[in-house]
């Protein structure tokens, strides 16, 4: 396709959708931008405020609250009823799924009585026609989209083990962090949700449409300021650090932002960059991984915290810099999807 000069792009986290409208003709502070609730808080609260028994189809989305919410619901003593696709939204593993209670579609709805509830991340029919409202026309040349995606882990493997080891396996075949773009096409077959979105909004509105995950765009983005340091994106389910060195990834390291205070971060990232840190360790603390590629001496001082959870690093020991590319940390999900499209087409 031509390089795209107009791009949608939609970072979709845990508790917001970052939405930016980048239009090349403009200054990016100039853009278009919104910040809007995640889908997962916006279904999390009519399943909370749900009093009869519930059938769930659609789409795989972020999970958030939602599988502690259909829980929840079930202890109340109403039925759960989900269809597949729906379902690996509360845990990739349909097995498991099972094993909350939760009744699948497969499995018949005889009987059912209640409401009815269908699961969707985008809805791009209705962006395109409020921003009409704004003499917006929407002559897009590309959506791009990041969510983040366990993908669906085989049997007697963990997803924490599962994810991790597909991150690990494309750094090695190529370590920039625009590897992470894929096109509708390239998109693996393990991931569910990354398809289901880029199958709704290849539907919707009928351009090409590229996926990344959140962590990755999240990294990209703190790029637009400098090309190489130690990256950190505070998440609210997932921290990940990756050193950076002149645009390639020499080391990656992901765990559980529930699971860390102010100093056990610190720690670990001061671990990181010695390369003292193995995979084992951080996956025995209930974390995902950690993975080294390149054993150099890291030399770069300077950390570049992201995510809405990064004031956790407000007052660190380390020489630490909040990120906000082009003057917006709420954007850096989404200029790092519009820096990953402009690499995958060839140009910087």
């Amino acid at each position: 396709m031509k390089f795209p000069h107009k791009i949608l792009a939609l970072d979709i986290g845990a508790g917001t959708q970052d939405i930016l409208l980048y239009d090349s003709a403009l200054t990016p502070e100039n853009c278009i931008s919104l910040i809007l609730p995640s889908p997962s808080r916006y279904f999390s609260e009519i399943i909370e405020r749900c009093t009869q028994d519930l059938f769930i189809e659609g789409d795989p989305i972020g999970g958030g609250a939602i599988p502690s919410l259909l829980k929840r619901h079930l202890e109340k003593g109403y039925r759960v009823i989900m269809d597949e696709e729906a379902a690996y939204t509360v845990r990739n593993n349909l097995k498991e799924v099972r094993n909350h209670g939760i009744e699948l579609y497969s499995d018949g709805i005889e009987g059912f009585k209640g409401s009815t509830l269908r699961f969707h991340e985008i809805d791009l029919a209705l962006l395109k026609d409020f921003l009409s409202h704004f003499g917006e026309g929407f002559n897009l040349d590309l959506v791009a989209i990041a969510v983040q995606d366990h993908g669906t882990h085989p049997e007697g493997t963990s997803n924490r083990e599962f994810r991790f080891r597909i991150i690990e396996q494309r750094l090695k075949k190529d370590c920039r962090p625009e590897s992470f773009v894929y096109t509708h096409n390239e998109i693996p077959a393990c991931f569910k949700r990354m398809q289901a979105v880029a199958r709704t909004a290849k539907m919707q509105l009928g351009h090409e449409v590229l996926v990344m995950d959140t962590s990755f765009a999240a990294i990209l983005g703190c790029m637009e300021e400098v090309s190489s340091s130690l990256f950190v994106n505070v998440g609210n389910n997932h921290t990940l650090a990756a050193m950076v060195y002149k645009g390639r990834i020499e080391g990656v390291m992901e765990h559980h932002t529930r699971m860390l205070t102010a100093e056990k971060l610190e720690n670990l990232l001061v671990r990181f960059m010695r390369r003292e840190i193995t995979s084992k360790e951080i996956a025995e603390d209930g974390g995902h991984g950690a993975t080294i590629l390149n054993s150099s001496p890291w030399k770069h001082k300077e950390i570049i915290v992201t995510g809405p959870h990064r004031g956790i690093l407000q007052n660190s020991r380390l020489n630490v810099r909040f990120a906000a590319p082009h003057g917006n940390m709420m954007l850096t999900g989404p200029f790092g999807l519009v820096r990953g499209a402009q690499l995958k087409y060839g140009v910087s």
